[in-house]
């Protein structure tokens, strides 16, 4: 029998790290993406439990704009069926008020989609008045629809 060392020449050596660094960075990249979608699904909040939150609390809403008044929005809380449907709930609710605060941001979509009739996810704390402080929108209209049957 022939004794064969097994070489690795430079040349592949550096491939054969150059591929390892790659992957590693595609493996860190893919789940920092998969970190952020977990963090921006749509939220699940019922009127009856966004009414019980109390003043102080971190709270999450998806509306469908009703009034844009500035800084103040008003809104029609939805009821979620799936991520992508939302429907109209059929009995009267309290409308959701909220304020953007001067450090809310805007995710997907522009400041310019915040308008009657839009369906947006609002985040934030609310206060002693109950009205949510919103430091965070995000656009659905477009990505959600509205569904009129009862799920």
């Amino acid at each position: 029998m022939q004794d064969r060392n097994l070489r690795i020449h430079a040349p592949t050596l550096k491939w054969m790290i150059f591929l390892v660094v790659l992957a590693c960075l595609a493996a860190w990249s893919i789940r920092g993406v998969l970190v952020r979608a977990r963090r921006m699904s749509t939220a699940d909040t019922s009127a009856s439990l966004y009414e019980s939150i109390a003043p102080g609390s971190s709270a999450k809403a998806v509306v469908r704009l009703d009034s844009v008044k500035g800084e103040e929005l008003k809104g029609t809380l939805l009821e979620k069926q799936s991520d992508t449907v939302y429907r109209v709930p059929f009995r009267r609710t309290v409308a959701v008020i909220a304020v953007l605060t001067p450090d809310a941001s805007v995710l997907m979509g522009k400041p310019q989609d915040i308008a009657v009739g839009a369906v947006v996810q609002l985040a934030g704390t609310i206060d002693a008045s109950h009205i949510l402080q919103t430091n965070q929108v995000v656009i659905l209209t477009g990505y959600v629809r509205l569904s009129q049957k009862a799920g």
